[in-house]
């Protein structure tokens, strides 16, 4: 219950108990307020203290506190309209408490106070106003706050000062810090980042790697990148993309782990290295490898050799009268002429192949990969020697002035038993003065038995340009017969009566012709020859009906004028279309089988005819096969020779007709030799023969005993 106070100060505690003493008691200044907010008790503290200048003896019982916070409200230091909202709040039943800290500063110091509304228990509609002076705690609070601001700043300036960058992550991946070395490293200001996931600093791979390190350490705990220095790629505002060395380390705060990255730009270290390893194994004045570079090539050369049972070469270049130049004209414009010679020697070069320069005018070229057998690997060698003299021979232009230069090669092949790197080298280096004694602007091998078999290659590459010159070559026919033992056409095959040589056989020439390229200005003499001979036989009735069977090899079909090439022929000799049967093998369809379809249905298309010659050896599917437009098959002579005697030839013989006719093609033999072969192929179901059975390949005039 609450009393008259006998002192006129209002209701207050019952007289003679304790508690009225005891609010006097208090440091903190207490009043008793109903709803209406009017004052009903205040405690000695509230007296002494007064509010905002009113004095101690001003008569607070049966004031308003209500009114004097509207006046307080007022002053910036006293609750603003949002505090009396939640004042009026309580007041009104709508919580049980409400708590506000507030400045009340003079001109002579700074307070602070803690204003707490509150119900007061047991006695409803009534409430304790208490206010407290906490400017001593809060001053604490501030110095404390300084005191950390002050150490933040303090670390953040011994961050800001080094070298590395530092940022520290949370367990989420989120920046907490980014200090001024890493914002010059990434470009970025720190606002830009700060909260955001620390991937955004890594390039696409190793952001996706980030990712799964953050996954793995919430669901495990295990942090895998924790104490591991190491370069890692970074990426840039701009989005450059830049080697960095990365450590982490990891701490605890308030028991969540905190990651400190210290991150390091080593892009000029990395460029410090490369010139480093540059100089070391790179020639300066042409950027090719140097000496220590190429024996370190040459001895994994080697070492493959071994492995793959390939023969390599090793070519020693020297340019002919270079000291001339250096002498008149000044070792710069040789090193201008040097600079150029690097650069056509690279052009030269096949992927695997290495040129380096050991010093002056001295290069080497290193061949990997050639062939298995060493006279084939010899021809490999050779060919890109011939293909170097070319391309060092064209003219030169040195300070606007044109120049000529040769060089004189030297080549050793080597294999598994080749003993150092310096005996290769020395070889090498004693076959390019061979060649400087060969009247120079030419390329010798070292081993006499193979420069002898090289020349004799290179004497018959000039004999066969000689002879397509002068017209040496000439067509036989091989007839072909029916089942009735009727002639039905012939295959035109090439041969080549050399003065010099003599009868030179296809098997020579032919490979030759193919690697050199003068396969397709024979192949196309050797259509329009056949063609013209179709076209005579076609003004006699006994040959009238004659095929006329021609060989296409694989790098003529390729071409892409073939089909206009063949057009031509036949327009320009007048040949019927219909009688000429081109030959493909079936070698043609392991590449582009698409454009193989595609040229024989444009030929089709004008009437002409096609077999697959060696049919069974081959690389053919079934899937091609029936997609081909073909009118033949032709059973190689390989199975024909032994049809007698092996099973398997028998069957595979039976199988290819049964094919054919499936496909609705008809079937011929080559290569048969004998009645009994082609009796037996008969029985078979062949349609039609060829060999020397019948008879040879002969001039056209010799086939009069067929008409």
């Amino acid at each position: 219950m609450y009393l008259a106070s006998q002192a006129g100060q209002g209701i207050a505690p019952a007289a003679g108990s304790m508690p009225a003493s005891v609010l006097d008691s208090l440091y903190s200044q207490i009043a008793i307020i109903d709803r209406s907010g009017q004052i009903h008790y205040v405690n000695q503290a509230w007296r002494d203290f007064g509010h905002h200048g009113l004095p101690p003896q001003h008569p607070w019982i049966g004031s308003n506190y209500l009114d004097l916070c509207h006046v307080y409200a007022g002053h910036s230091q006293h609750p603003s309209g949002q505090v009396l909202a939640q004042i009026h709040a309580v007041l009104d039943g709508h919580g049980e408490a409400f708590d506000w800290e507030y400045p009340c500063h003079s001109a002579q110091e700074k307070r602070w106070f803690m204003l707490r509304i509150s119900v007061l228990r047991g006695h409803p509609g009534h409430f304790v106003v208490s206010h407290q002076n906490t400017t001593r705690r809060k001053q604490q609070l501030l110095a404390g706050q300084q005191a950390l601001q002050a150490t933040a700043q303090h670390s953040q300036a011994i961050l800001d000062n080094m070298v590395d960058g530092v940022i520290t992550i949370d367990a989420r991946g989120q920046m907490e810090s980014f200090n001024k070395a890493a914002s010059a490293i990434f470009g970025y200001a720190p606002d830009e980042v700060l909260g955001r996931n620390v991937a955004m600093l890594m390039p696409g791979p190793h952001r996706q790697h980030h990712d799964s390190y953050l996954q793995h350490f919430q669901r495990t705990g295990e942090a895998r990148v924790i104490g591991l220095p190491r370069e890692v790629e970074g990426q840039r505002k701009s989005g450059q993309v830049f080697p960095m060395s990365l450590s982490v380390s990891q701490v605890d705060r308030a028991g969540e782990p905190t990651f400190i990255g210290i991150v390091r730009d080593i892009t000029q270290r990395h460029q410090r290295d490369e010139e480093i390893r540059r100089l070391a194994f790179y020639d300066p004045l042409t950027g090719l490898p140097n000496r220590r570079l190429l024996m370190d090539r040459l001895k994994q050369a080697m070492a493959s050799t071994v492995r793959n049972r390939q023969h390599g070469a090793v070519m020693f270049l020297d340019l002919d009268h270079f000291k001339q130049l250096n002498d008149t004209l000044g070792h710069d414009v040789g090193d201008l002429l040097l600079q150029q010679v690097a650069a056509r020697l690279h052009a030269c070069m096949r992927e695997v192949d290495c040129v380096a320069r050991l010093g002056g005018d001295e290069f080497v070229v290193l061949l990997e990969a050639l062939s298995q057998q060493a006279h084939e690997a010899a021809t490999q060698a050779e060919a890109i020697a011939n293909k170097i003299l070319y391309a060092l021979g064209q003219p030169y232009t040195l300070r606007g002035q044109a120049h000529d230069s040769t060089p004189s090669i030297g080549i050793v092949v080597f294999a598994q038993d080749h003993a150092s790197l310096d005996e290769l080298l020395k070889k090498a280096d004693v076959a390019m003065y061979q060649a400087k004694s060969a009247g120079r602007n030419t390329a010798c091998f070292f081993d006499p038995a193979m420069q002898a078999a090289v020349l004799a290659h290179a004497e018959l590459e000039k004999d066969l340009r000689h002879g397509l010159e002068q017209h040496e070559f000439e067509l036989h026919y091989q007839v072909q017969m029916d089942g009735q033992g009727a002639a039905v056409g012939a295959e035109a095959l090439v041969r080549w009566h050399s003065p010099q040589r003599g009868q030179v056989s296809p098997a020579q020439f032919i490979p030759l012709a193919e690697e050199s390229g003068m396969i397709l200005p024979l192949g196309q003499w050797v259509l329009e020859t056949a063609c013209a001979q179709l076209q005579a036989w076609a003004g006699r009735s006994a040959t009238a009906g004659w095929t006329m069977a021609v060989n296409v090899s694989a790098s003529q079909f390729a071409q892409a004028d073939f089909v206009a090439n063949v057009a031509a022929a036949l327009q320009h000799t007048g040949a019927d279309p219909h009688l000429l049967k081109l030959e493909l093998t079936e070698s043609m369809l392991v590449n582009d089988v698409e454009d193989v379809i595609l040229k024989m249905n444009q030929l089709k298309a004008q009437g002409v005819c096609f077999s697959l010659d060696d049919f069974g050896t081959g690389y053919s599917s079934l899937s091609h096969l029936k997609r081909l437009p073909l009118d033949q098959l032709k059973i190689d002579q390989s199975f024909v020779r032994d049809i007698l005697t092996d099973p398997s030839d028998a069957v595979i013989a039976r199988t290819i007709v049964a094919l054919g006719h499936s496909l609705g093609l008809a079937v011929i033999a080559e290569g048969v030799e004998t009645a009994d072969q082609r009796d037996f192929l008969a029985g078979l179901g062949c349609d039609a023969f060829q060999g020397y059975h019948f008879g040879r390949p002969a001039p056209a005039a010799a086939l009069q005993a067929f008409m």
